[in-house]
């Protein structure tokens, strides 16, 4: 019987599980307000009377819920975690089970946490419930487990609702005693070679391109390449696998992609672990292209694909569809895409409004048969174009591209069947028309009050850019011409953030392509600008541009070469920017020091406000996306704070994350956002952070990215991390421990532990010194020193200081 330890924190890590269970999860009502309606969703969807199920737990054997009990493994998690991400509305059930052995009967307090309804048995007795799931953030119950001489059975059932991005989560903390607990799993005959399979998928490791193992690969092991193919009819035949059972250690291959996933297998079950080789993991450039002719390779990549992948569940194919159409490559197969794409649209998928906004496009743009015209107005009259209409589904309307997304879909819509009545809606086309307009015009109104809530995110201002293109194209000459400006205004931001080629930027939202910013999305519209920037295909957003009659601004290129040394606002969030040719740094200030700022208002904080109107909508987006009014203390979401890069492929920043293992599916997630947001102060080439995580987080641990194989030199000095690279030069200091991690990634990451933590970062360039250790001399002069006591950090000039806040918009 193999006997395990709880992790550093005293979380239980080994279980055996069974599902996720998912079925339809059906309610009729109606709320004007989504969130509103979704909370009281999760009130519904927990079976309370549940009991403990009685009788031994056999690994491949059905549980209650009918499905087969499987080893739970996930590299790094100290979470029992199977969060994905649900189109429609879904009820989640997940049992699990593990064991406790101690030499003496003693009573041990414990924690579990989670998003979900739980129920905890200890030995059959009911030691804890969690009645009601929640989106954010995270909840935590104290519990005392009982425990007798001997293994003492700990079972576990968590229920949730499924809706976008969900969180099916737990994990249990023990408190005290942890030096006289051991876990043991049931059935030790299969379990424990399960154990010893991960064991050894532990001891991956690589360095300069070659894989290596602490013994030999087991039989059953196998290694592929993930293309990472973004077309959904490439799901099945992206990874290409090769057997490495008896090997010491894998030469990676040249040319290969640098994902790679590693694979045990036996009769009980498959373990795999997903790493990555980061000197792999390169820039991609179009061949010498001019303008046009950069254009026309930009269709065909997104032409090429049948449909971008969603969660590699199924395809949206509108894009693709556009793209194939511009250029002359459409068939008889985007035909049945188009009918499939209106039946996603009948199905009110999550982010169907894109599709809408993409079957709009095709519609104005190229003729159709009479069949698919009918299919695609009896579809369109019958959508739901806003919150307060009726149905019941997953659709998010309340970020700032979705919102603009449905408030252009209805004025679309309605101008297109101006007589015709849209059931849902409660209304004529021409009425729904005129209240679409009247939205879109206040989304043009606040952005250009306020600025970008999703500022210069990588992901969405794709996706915005992409609704602006409606906008401009099919409405109104008036609101065309602001939404050119707005649009120009986003591109402008871009560029101006663009260092070496890729944009380095702070973020209202990111997602984990931060740590290479020349895979994020952006890159698609940077290469359109500029063909000598890599490229990304950016999900085919410019399938729209493919028939667009937007034009770009001039001096585009010229302000991505620019050098910028300046702050400015964007939603209520301060940025500032210093970029040389050597180095670029840049952040958001938390709290922002500027005496005269004051805060647009939450709506949704006063029960008397308006709900219909874009302000509201806009708080809505506040409350489930995050605030861009940084302030230390505040749970965070998936705002990027900061940067400091070298050149497209070096770049440094601190987090404090939502996960605890790279591959973790939370929003925030282990490597962008934070889940409790740090003071933070740039002044040019230094930059301060301060993290406090409270009692009511589960992880105490921040971490720095700091890719080692990147730089030319690097050199560790106590609490000081320094990196050379094209001319630049990096220093990173950290208040304690800085502890090498390998998970995903292998000498890119630094750990450290504990609940006041200050960073100090510095850049310099070969102007000003002509080697690393003199600019190493020049860092450690500025001598960072943390107060922890009074939560200060000080160096050079720079002082930087934590004082706690507590933001009720980010509750729900």
């Amino acid at each position: 019987m193999e006997k395990l330890q709880l992790n550093r924190t005293g979380f239980l890590t080994n279980y055996l599980i069974s599902g996720p269970k998912e079925t339809d999860f059906i309610n009729h009502e109606s709320d004007d307000n989504q969130l509103r309606y979704e909370q009281h969703l999760r009130s519904l969807v927990a079976d309370l009377n549940k009991s403990c199920p009685k009788g031994p737990v056999i690994l491949g054997e059905n549980s209650r819920l009918q499905m087969p009990w499987k080893y739970y493994y996930h590299y790094g998690n100290w979470f029992v975690d199977e969060s994905t991400f649900y189109s429609t509305l879904q009820k989640v059930e997940l049992d699990a089970v593990t064991g406790i052995e101690v030499k003496e009967d003693i009573t041990v307090n414990a924690v579990i946490w989670s998003y979900a309804a739980v129920d905890v048995w200890c030995n059959g007795e009911l030691v804890c419930r969690m009645d009601t799931p929640v989106y954010k953030p995270i909840k935590k119950k104290q519990m005392e487990l009982r425990l007798k001489k001997g293994i003492n059975e700990i079972y576990i059932s968590l229920q949730t609702l499924g809706v976008r991005d969900t969180r099916t989560l737990f994990g249990i903390q023990i408190m005290d005693h942890m030096e006289e607990i051991c876990v043991v799993l049931p059935d030790e005959k299969h379990t424990d070679e399960l154990i010893r399979m991960e064991n050894w998928l532990g001891s991956i490791s690589i360095k300069d391109s070659i894989m290596t193992f602490k013994e030999s690969a087991p039989q059953g092991a196998s290694l592929a390449y993930d293309s990472q193919s973004p077309d959904f009819a490439q799901v099945k035949s992206r990874k290409e696998w090769q057997e490495i059972s008896g090997k010491n250690q894998v030469k990676l291959e040249a040319g290969k992609p640098g994902v790679i996933f590693v694979s045990v297998k036996n009769d009980h079950g498959v373990l795999t672990r997903k790493v990555e080789n980061i000197l792999a993991q390169k820039p991609e450039y179009g061949k010498d292209k001019g303008f046009e002719e950069n254009k026309k390779a930009i269709f065909h990549r997104i032409a090429e694909a049948e449909s971008l992948s969603r969660g590699d569940k199924f395809g949206f194919s509108i894009s693709n569809i556009l793209a194939r159409k511009a250029l002359g490559m459409d068939n008889t197969r985007d035909i049945q895409l188009l009918y499939e794409t209106l039946n996603q649209i009948e199905s009110r998928y999550d982010c169907s409004d894109f599709l809408v906004c993409g079957m709009v496009r095709y519609l104005k743009n190229y003729p159709v048969s009479e069949d698919l015209a009918q299919r695609a107005k009896e579809v369109l009259l019958n959508w739901r174009y806003w919150m307060d209409q009726k149905g019941s589904d997953a659709m998010c309307f309340w970020s700032e591209n979705h919102s603009l997304m449905f408030y252009t879909c209805a004025m679309n819509a309605g101008e297109m069947y101006p007589d015709e009545y849209f059931p849902r809606a409660d209304m004529t086309g021409r009425e729904l028309f005129k209240i679409g307009r009247a939205k879109v015009e206040a989304w043009l109104t606040d952005v250009e009050e306020h600025g970008f809530e999703e500022f210069l995110s990588t992901v969405y201002m794709c996706v915005t850019f992409a609704a602006l293109l409606n906008v401009i194209d099919f409405s109104e000459e008036a609101i065309s011409k602001r939404a050119v400006k707005i649009t120009d205004k986003l591109l402008e931001m871009l560029c101006l953030h663009t260092y070496d080629g890729v944009v380095i930027a702070p973020m209202g939202r990111v997602y984990r392509e931060v740590i290479h910013p020349f895979e994020q999305g952006a890159q698609a519209l940077m290469n359109l600008i500029n063909p000598e920037v890599p490229y990304s295909y950016g999900e085919g957003w410019l399938g729209f541009y493919s028939c667009s009659s937007y034009k770009l601004p001039e001096g585009l290129k010229e302000l991505m070469e620019r050098p910028a040394d300046m702050d400015y606002s964007t939603g209520n969030a301060l940025i500032r920017l210093k970029k040389t040719s050597e180095y670029c740094m840049t952040s958001v200030q938390s709290p922002r020091p500027d005496p005269e700022f004051k805060r647009w208002k939450n709506l949704t904080l006063d029960p008397d406000s308006d709900t219909t109107t874009c302000e509201y909508t806009k708080s809505l987006n506040e409350r489930f996306h995050g605030t861009t009014c940084f302030e230390p203390g505040v749970y965070g979401y998936q705002q990027h704070m900061w940067y400091a890069a070298l050149d497209m492929e070096t770049d440094i920043f601190t987090n404090h994350p939502g996960g605890t293992c790279d591959s973790c599916s939370m929003r925030p997630g282990y490597w962008f956002g934070n889940g409790v947001m740090p003071a933070l102060v740039q002044e040019g080439n230094l930059l301060g952070a301060v993290y406090h995580i409270p009692e009511e987080h589960p992880i105490h641990f921040t971490h720095a990215y700091f890719p080692s194989p990147k730089f030319s030199e690097t050199m560790i000095s106590g609490n000081w991390l320094f990196g050379s690279k094209a001319g630049g030069f990096v220093a990173l200091w950290c208040s304690s421990t800085l502890e090498p991690v390998d998970d995903q990634l292998f000498e890119c990451e630094y750990r450290t532990y504990g609940d006041d933590i200050a960073y100090f970062c510095v850049c310099g360039g070969n102007q000003e010194f002509k080697s690393l250790a003199q600019f190493s001399a020049y860092a450690e002069n500025l001598q960072p020193v943390f107060d922890k006591k009074q939560r200060i950090l000080t160096a050079g000039p720079l002082k930087v200081g934590f004082t706690d806040n507590n933001d009720k918009t980010q509750y729900i």
